[in-house]
């Protein structure tokens, strides 16, 4: 039997990009490009395709991953001080109005 290595070109992490998973992952943690750290709060959600991206850049790219509760994220949607009444209000609909177009209007 031969035994064939895997190459990075070879598999399907060829399909990521450093600079994409950053700034996909930066949606939701904080990216640290001087210590090439990676944090990211408990209470964020990560789906299954960033946890993908997160294993590309840590095992192909030399990134470290954290769980931090303090870095936050760079949108701030996972503060727990978030005021709820600060969303946009929903505009009210428009009310039908009736207009009686049997009525033919006379000109003088």
């Amino acid at each position: 039997m031969r035994y064939y290595s895997i190459n990075f070109n070879d598999c399907k992490m060829k399909k990521h990009d450093e600079n994409r998973d950053l700034r996909s992952f930066s949606r939701i943690g904080k990216v640290d490009y001087s210590s090439k750290t990676l944090q990211c709060a408990k209470s964020a959600i990560i789906g299954i395709h960033l946890w993908g991206k997160i294993d590309f850049l840590t095992k192909y790219c030399g990134w470290h991953f954290q769980w931090n509760n303090s870095a936050g994220n760079s949108y701030g949607q996972f503060n727990d001080n978030s005021n709820q009444d600060s969303k946009p209000q929903k505009k009210a609909k428009k009310e039908h109005q009736l207009t009686d177009k049997t009525k033919k209007s006379k000109k003088k």
